[in-house]
């Protein structure tokens, strides 16, 4: 059985990062995870969905999980723990799911700070990509998806974009947008969809050949 390869994509909304990873997924023939990460980790936990969107959208104003030495454990607490659907909990079930992929199968992974869940120590195999753009760019792609006006996409990307950041820095103790914790650092204004897959495809293959 040969050895799975992961590829972990950030990226920042309207960069097409999302579609980078399905096109990458299909010309590699390996499978593609999303939000589907928060189905498995609900039927593996036995906790609705719901509560893992809960997470994903209100980390807002909430202290960090993390000590001062910032060192992510990820052990689950037992359904009768009064933690058990706390956000660390419904956190690191999700990183159970990533982890348990990532020995599996040869996949691609978008968001959920995949990129350290699957750290470089543990996981030498993965590939971790971040896919930015100009804000120009991010505008008009965003509005071929969100049916608002320009300053209603131009507050939603912001808004958003203060939501990863907030959510990478509470349960990784990282900084969501340091090009030290990825190996690509991708603009798809200046690359386009198309380079931006030739690049991640020619690291891939060099990492395969490496490890």
């Amino acid at each position: 059985m040969s050895k799975p390869y992961v590829i972990t994509i950030a990226r920042e909304y309207g960069s097409g990062g999302r579609t980078i990873g399905e096109m990458l997924s299909q010309k590699l023939g390996i499978g593609y995870y999303d939000k589907n990460i928060i189905r498995m980790a609900s039927e593996d936990s036995g906790i609705h969905e719901t509560l893992f969107g809960r997470v994903d959208e209100y980390t807002s104003a909430k202290p960090s999980i993390f000590s001062k030495s910032g060192i992510y454990t990820g052990e689950l607490v037992p359904p009768e723990s009064k933690d058990f659907t706390s956000d660390l909990n419904l956190f690191n079930y999700q990183a159970k799911i990533i982890k348990e992929l990532a020995d599996r199968e040869s996949c691609v992974i978008i968001g959920r700070c995949s990129n350290f869940v699957l750290n470089i120590r543990d996981y030498p195999r993965v590939l971790r990509v971040f896919v930015h753009a100009s804000w120009d760019f991010r505008m008009q792609e965003a509005a071929k998806k969100l049916s608002k006006s320009p300053r209603e996409i131009e507050r939603f990307m912001k808004a958003d974009d203060k939501r990863k950041m907030e959510y990478c820095r509470r349960f990784t103790g990282k900084d969501w947008t340091d090009p030290a914790n990825y190996d690509l650092w991708l603009d798809t204004s200046i690359r386009g969809y198309d380079g931006c897959l030739e690049e991640i495809e020619k690291h891939y293959e060099i990492l395969k050949q490496e490890i």
